[in-house]
């Protein structure tokens, strides 16, 4: 069974930031370069301390 990974509300602010305000993210031929940015994200000390 899968834990469903859980941030921090900061995390989570920042994400929605990036996912919605980001070019690479709201332009389909740019999808490659929002998921390495909500990757860098996620592994990144603010998203990664519980």
């Amino acid at each position: 069974i899968k834990r469903p990974v859980t941030f921090s509300s900061e995390c989570s602010k920042h994400f929605h930031r990036l996912y919605h305000n980001t070019r690479d993210c709201s332009t389909p031929a740019y999808y490659k370069r929002c998921a390495r940015l909500l990757t860098r994200l996620a592994m990144s000390p603010l998203c990664t301390q519980s």
